[in-house]
């Protein structure tokens, strides 16, 4: 029996969420695959990739996954390799830069596609999505996502296509990374220390003083803390209200 396996990166939960509705594909987080508590099998047919859009590209940690993981990794046995890309708007620069860091290592991507979901970035949105625009955003999606899974299902096809600005873009991405502080968000005095925001965030960025947790200089603008603090204790200048997401916080922890 062919063997599938979803390597996906998550911070808010969008890309897990669409991750566990592929029933019998394995799921595999990519930070703890990147932090080498997680492998890829040998045996994998079919592997996907699954994650959201960062600055209308790929996320640091899916770049290191492609070029670290897969691009050290055996990869003969793969017959069928597809990704999928949750975004808040665009997504076709990201469809096109996967297929190139893909290519770059000799892998051939067979289907390739961006989905809208809930946009929770926070320096962007107006307001964060509540839960009658997350139920409209996913309403809207539901009829591209079952297709998306039935094609997959059939080892369909559906290539990338070149964007606008595709090598500019590309070369703008490849620089980023977790640089640097959000100097708009803080940590407020009713943290109780209780470790959420140091387990979910992926670049491990958090860590946990004498009276409250510390944001240091790695972020990756996830907003993964600021959504998920069961206290309320991690603000953002300028916005009110949390994206309640779509999986358990439990299911985010990275470690």
């Amino acid at each position: 029996m062919e063997k599938t396996v979803i390597a996906y990166y998550s911070a808010t939960g969008n890309t897990l969420s669409l991750a566990k509705r592929f029933q019998g594909a394995e799921l595999v987080d990519i930070i703890k695959i990147n932090e080498g508590n997680a492998v890829l099998d040998d045996d994998i047919s079919r592997l996907g990739i699954f994650f959201p859009v960062y600055m209308g590209g790929v996320p640091y940690p899916v770049r290191e996954f492609v070029k670290n993981t897969l691009g050290e990794r055996d990869n003969s046995e793969l017959k069928y390799v597809f990704s999928l890309i949750t975004c808040g708007s665009g997504g076709k620069c990201a469809e096109w830069m996967i297929d190139r860091a893909l290519q770059d290592i000799g892998i051939g991507l067979s289907y390739t596609l961006s989905i809208r979901y809930p946009d929770a970035y926070l320096p962007l949105v107006k307001k964060v999505p509540d839960e009658g625009m997350t139920k409209e955003t996913l309403e809207k999606s539901e009829e591209k996502i079952v297709k998306a899974i039935e094609e997959i299902e059939k080892e369909e096809f559906r290539l990338a296509s070149k964007p606008l600005f595709g090598k500019m873009m590309t070369k703008m991405i490849s620089k980023t990374g977790p640089d640097k502080k959000d100097k708009k968000m803080s940590v407020g005095d009713n943290c109780v220390l209780c470790g959420t925001c140091a387990s979910i965030c992926p670049s491990n960025n958090i860590t946990l003083g004498e009276k409250k947790a510390i944001i240091g200089d790695k972020c990756l603008h996830c907003y993964a803390c600021y959504n998920r603090c069961p206290k309320d204790a991690i603000s953002y200048e300028g916005r009110s209200g949390k994206y309640k997401g779509l999986v358990e916080t439990e299911e985010l922890k990275k470690r």
